[in-house]
């Protein structure tokens, strides 16, 4: 079918004017149509999305509220939270980080908060906030907008002619273009990133990161909504451990600590079809620590029933399930337990055993590791290496972060940088 736009356009006006589709009406996708048109105002913008909504993963991002970034103090902290493309990020954040993403907002309306765990939030925690400036921005600047547009193709055309690409789709027919910006968001399965490959561009195989577990535990189900604010999680077998807030849901563990460790450990978990022994520490302690603020306790509180001992940072359910599960008898004098059993409550405390069993998407925060293959794309302009005028950003790369604002933070850098390259050809 020929283009509408090769009909609309003469020679002259071809000439004159870039034409860029952004494919994905995500973050990274209106952020890089944004970007393209503040640096190249000439540019014909358009964003083309397959469903008939903007910004969905965006406005129920944080619990409604956007985790927009993190503050963190350099690059070097920065890329710590990137369990995959942390090498090839340094460039890209070397351009656009944290402070020009800061800035940008803020110069454009939005007004950010730092929360005490680092989180960036707009102030009026609500993602509306960000949603509505990015629909803002790119209508005033005349971004086009096409709703519904699935896009089937993207066909290379003859190297001699003016428009480099056709994206042909399954509603509007074919769509002409100089330049490509994928930026449809990461993709669960293998075969989804069928249309990239058969471009020749390497793809990692996906497998899902961040999420919960899931513990078949009806005795731990019974504590769902505890929660503590420092634990420690370790899988058995993987080398790493992670800290952060933990818990308790109707199905397992969940929280930062979880979060944090099932990124990391993605493909490691993939491997192991989701089924392993997790050791929980429900303090992030020494073993060493531990016993010295234990003894503590008994010393300071000799008479107490162990029951109502506790612990620091330990809610009084948990504490009674750490009890219970060290098969300690609860109307103990905290001076009369036995070695044993004071060993035995360090352990649960510790070390608490649980099998996993499968895991459970958590909320909007789901993303995947694995995508395009870095490999195949520039860092200094986020274009793919084998085809001219074609560019990645988002999760569409095999790029995934922690919880907290990091998969947000290379959504906008990677836009910034390709948006640059197109506008500077």
């Amino acid at each position: 079918m020929e283009s509408r736009r090769v009909q609309k356009l003469s020679i002259d006006q071809m000439n004159e004017n870039k034409r860029v589709i952004v494919i994905g009406a995500g973050a990274s996708g209106y952020f890089a149509a944004i970007r393209i048109k503040e640096l190249c105002p000439t540019a014909e913008v358009v964003i083309m999305e397959k469903t008939g909504k903007t910004l969905t993963k965006l406005r129920i991002s944080g619990g409604g509220r956007c985790n927009v970034t993190h503050d963190v103090t350099g690059n070097a902290q920065l890329l710590e939270h990137y369990p995959r493309g942390k090498n090839f990020l340094k460039k890209v954040f070397y351009r656009w980080g944290v402070p020009e993403t800061r800035d940008w907002f803020e110069k454009n309306g939005v007004e950010l908060k730092v929360e005490e765990d680092g989180r960036i939030f707009p102030v009026s925690d609500s993602s509306e906030t960000v949603a509505q400036l990015l629909e803002w921005r790119a209508k005033k600047l005349g971004v086009e907008l096409m709703l519904n547009s699935s896009v089937v193709t993207i066909v290379p055309m003859p190297k001699d002619g003016f428009y480099r690409w056709q994206i042909n789709t399954n509603t509007s027919g074919s769509e002409m273009a100089t330049d490509v910006v994928m930026a449809m968001g990461g993709f669960p399965k293998l075969s989804q990133y069928n249309m990239i490959a058969s471009l020749g561009v390497e793809i990692v195989t996906p497998v899902p990161s961040l999420f919960t577990f899931n513990i078949n535990e009806t005795t731990l189900h019974d504590l769902h909504g505890v929660s503590v604010v420092d634990a420690r999680v370790k899988l058995v077998g993987y080398p790493e451990s992670y800290n952060g807030p933990l818990m308790v849901t109707h199905w397992g563990i969940s929280g930062p600590a979880v979060l944090k460790t099932s990124a990391w450990a993605a493909r490691w978990l993939n491997e192991k079809a989701y089924v392993n022994t997790v050791l929980v520490s429900w303090v992030n302690l020494s073993e060493e620590e531990l016993r010295q603020q234990l003894n503590e306790n008994i010393r300071s509180n000799p008479k107490k029933m162990i029951s109502n001992l506790g612990l620091d940072g330990v809610p009084k359910r948990l504490w009674d399930f750490i009890i219970s599960r060290a098969e300690t008898p609860v109307n103990k004098q905290s001076a009369d337990l036995s070695k044993y059993e004071f060993n035995k409550i360090v352990e649960n405390v510790i070390r608490m055993p649980f099998e996993v069993d499968g895991k459970t998407t958590f909320k909007e925060e789901f993303v995947t590791a694995g995508g395009i293959s870095l490999t195949s794309v520039d860092s200094n302009t986020m274009a793919i290496k084998s085809q001219q005028g074609l560019y990645a950003t988002g999760e569409v790369l095999d790029i995934d972060g922690v919880t907290g604002g990091f998969n947000f933070q290379a959504a906008w850098s990677t836009a910034a940088i390709l948006a640059e390259a197109i506008a500077k050809q």
